[in-house]
């Protein structure tokens, strides 16, 4: 069983069966290598994916950003990616929301984040008053808020962020990304996780992914979603270790 979120282009429901997206199609080529044909998905909120896969609810969790608090409560697998992040901002709004330290500089903006998800760390630590930081359950959530303006930007990856206002086809709605994410120095990993007993599971995940990351097939695969090489860390391309 593996857990997943609605948030394309990583992965989100489909109608007609299982879920898509890039982290999707990556979790199948790598069980597949694992002689897994037949995976249950299970569609949650991002807060139910470190507390159910530790208490065995599912197996393995999709992508998610690597941090220290995080590393002791699952086990990561090695990076699959690294994204940046952006916002879903009202296309009449002409303040400056470029970044999070433009946030942080205009008291009248208020920023909407997921709950549990790094972007609201990413905030406070460059000046946005928790007071101007508003959780949400999920996305959407995040995007009605800035839509009926309880909330002016919501924060997300960059490619969530311009994925989420491609797919809701809605004019009032723009995405942008964090132009200063360059600065503030190395861009955010990502990986699977799982129980942080399940050394075996991540060992066996890690060397599929080894093979994998950073092929011609991965990366045609990731250019379909959007994303360039530069999305896939090269710590692990061509390693076979």
């Amino acid at each position: 069983m593996v857990a997943y979120l609605d948030e394309p282009p990583f992965f989100a429901p489909s109608v007609i069966g299982g879920p898509t997206g890039c982290d999707v199609e990556l979790a199948e080529h790598v069980l597949a290598g694992l002689g897994v044909d037949d995976i249950e998905w299970v569609l949650v909120n991002f807060d139910e994916l470190i507390p159910g896969v530790r208490a065995g609810r599912w197996h393995l969790n999709t992508p998610m950003f690597i941090t220290d608090e995080r590393a002791e409560l699952v086990r990561f697998t090695v990076p699959v990616w690294a994204v940046t992040d952006g916002f879903i901002v009202r296309r009449e709004d002409r303040r400056d929301l470029s970044s999070y330290e433009a946030i942080a500089a205009d008291d009248s903006i208020v920023l909407g984040v997921v709950n549990g998800q790094v972007q609201r760390d990413t905030a406070l630590s460059v000046g946005v008053p928790a007071r101007r930081i508003v959780e949400y359950v999920d996305q959407d959530a995040a995007a009605d808020a800035v839509r009926d303006g309880t909330v002016d930007a919501s924060a997300s990856t960059a490619p969530g962020s311009f994925a989420f206002v491609e797919r809701a086809a809605d004019a009032s709605l723009v995405a942008v990304a964090d132009q200063r994410a360059a600065a503030r120095g190395t861009v955010p990993l990502g990986a699977f996780s799982a129980h942080p007993d399940s050394t075996d599971l991540v060992s066996a995940i890690d060397r599929e992914l080894r093979r994998h990351l950073g092929s011609d097939r991965h990366l045609a695969m990731m250019a379909r979603y959007g994303f360039t090489s530069e999305s896939v860390p090269t710590v692990t391309r061509g390693d076979s270790s």
